[in-house]
C-alpha cells in the first residue's frame, strides 16, 4: 500500500498502520497534539475498545522504541479520531487523503449529484431505503440530538449535507452486485464489512455533536459569569 500524502508530507504506513508521528509532524507539530497525549485521551482508549470489541480489528496500535519505525502506529479509526482530535480542518485534509488514496481500490457505485439540495438528499435517501421522507426526519432528529438540523445554517448545514449525503451514497452502495456478493463471502468466513463512509459518517455527527455540548458550556459560563457580576453588586 502507498505512503499517504497530507499537507505535502509523506505519512508512513506500517502493517496497514499509520505513524501518528508523521500525522503530528503534517499537522503543524503542536505541543499540545503529541500523539502521547491523545493515546492517554480516555476517549482514544474508549475508542480503541470498541473497535477492538465490535469490529474485530486484532490490533489498533503498535508503538516502536527504536529502529527505523519507532514511534507510534495506528489503525485508520483512530488516524480519523486524532484527526478530528486536532481540528476540523486537518480532519478533513485527512479524509479527503485516504479517498484519494483508495479511489482506484474501491467498488465502482453510484454517486449522488454534487448540487443536491438538503430537502433533495432527504428525499433520494428515503427513496434509496423504501420509506418516507417522515422517517428520514425521525432518524436524523436522534442521530444529530436535534430536531432543527435541517434549518441549520453555515458550517453546521454543510456538515448536514455531507453526512446525508455520504449516508445516500452507502445506501445506493449496498445495491451494488458486487457488494453483494463481497458481503455473502465475508458472511460465510465469519466476518463484516465496514464502509469507510459510514464510518466518515459517525465521526461527522461525533462533531457537531461536540459543538452543541461546547456551545451549551459556553451559555453556561456566560450564564455564571453574570451571576457572580449581580451578586458582587447586590453586596
Amino acid at each position: 500500500m502507498a505512503n499517504l500524502i497530507i499537507l505535502s508530507k509523506d505519512i508512513r504506513l506500517l502493517d496497514n498502520l499509520c505513524s501518528l508521528n508523521d500525522l503530528h509532524k503534517a499537522s503543524g507539530g503542536a505541543p499540545k497534539h503529541q500523539p502521547a497525549l491523545f493515546m492517554q485521551n480516555q476517549q482514544t482508549k474508549s475508542l480503541i475498545y470498541e473497535i477492538e470489541g465490535d469490529l474485530g480489528i486484532p490490533r489498533t496500535v503498535l508503538t516502536q522504541r527504536g529502529g527505523v519505525n519507532r514511534g507510534t502506529w495506528v489503525c485508520k479509526e483512530l488516524v480519523y479520531s486524532y484527526a478530528m482530535w486536532i481540528s476540523p480542518k486537518f480532519h478533513l485534509k485527512v479524509i479527503r487523503a485516504f479517498e484519494s488514496m483508495s479511489t482506484n481500490q474501491t467498488l465502482p457505485s453510484p454517486i449522488p449529484q454534487s448540487d443536491l439540495s438538503l430537502n433533495d438528499l432527504i428525499y433520494e435517501l428515503a427513496k434509496a431505503k423504501n420509506i418516507n421522507t417522515q422517517n428520514i426526519h425521525t432518524h436524523y432528529n436522534s442521530v444529530f440530538n436535534s430536531n432543527a438540523w435541517s434549518q441549520e445554517q453555515g458550517f453546521e448545514h454543510a456538515l448536514v449535507k455531507r453526512i446525508l449525503k455520504q449516508d445516500l451514497a452507502n445506501a445506493l452502495r449496498t445495491q451494488s452486485p458486487q457488494l453483494q456478493r463481497l458481503k455473502q463471502q465475508a458472511k460465510q468466513h465469519g466476518l463484516t464489512l465496514i464502509d469507510e463512509q459510514e464510518y466518515q459518517g459517525f465521526q461527522g455527527r461525533m462533531q457537531m455533536q461536540q459543538q452543541q455540548i461546547d456551545k451549551l458550556v459556553d451559555e453556561v459560563m456566560a450564564l455564571s459569569r453574570n451571576h457572580n457580576a449581580l451578586m458582587s453588586r447586590v453586596l
